[in-house]
């Protein structure tokens, strides 16, 4: 076990002693509180991709969205297209929490699917690895920036740990 993966759990586990008793409200804009079953399909065109590495870990107790350090990546997209984002970490939970995942493409525009559920009341001791992929659909030709942010659904304390941020657009 790694030094950083043992102060991932050593974090979590200390905060489980502190979380509250009572569980908050949820997040309220966790999927499944408002979005009907649905599925988008179309085709991407991509042939460049950047990407980050990061191994540094970060933990958030917050309800409001946080951008994970080091998973921003400026892409210039040569043709209006959609535009795939892989991420795949580390994740624990304090028992009782969910962490919840999402992209952002030039601070505004949240790619799909939203409000991805990334971690499930772990076993804080333990993070596993989880992936996702998210499409940024009909993104113009033209600069851009995309990054993942990440929150507690239920105020307790989340973490992720070594991770991988892909960006694959069309050049």
């Amino acid at each position: 076990m790694t030094f950083v993966t043992r102060a991932c759990r050593n974090l979590l586990l200390g905060s489980a002693f502190l979380a509250p008793m009572a569980v908050p409200a949820p997040a309220t804009d966790f999927h499944d509180n408002h979005q009907p079953a649905a599925t988008t399909a179309g085709t991407c065109t991509e042939s460049a991709a950047g990407y980050s590495v990061s191994t540094a870990f970060q933990a958030t107790s917050s309800t409001n969205w946080t951008t994970v350090n080091g998973t921003t990546l400026s892409f210039k997209q040569g043709t209006t297209g959609c535009v795939e984002v892989s991420f795949t970490a580390e994740a624990g939970t304090v028992p009782g929490d969910n962490l919840l995942v999402r992209v952002v493409r030039d601070a505004g525009t949240v790619c799909t699917p939203t409000n991805n559920l990334f971690g499930a009341q772990g076993s804080s001791d333990n993070p596993a690895d989880r992936a996702m992929n998210f499409i940024c659909p009909s993104v113009p030709a033209g600069s851009h920036t995309v990054k993942i942010q990440f929150a507690s659904r239920f105020g307790r304390k989340v973490g992720l740990d070594y991770r991988t941020t892909i960006v694959r657009y069309a050049p």
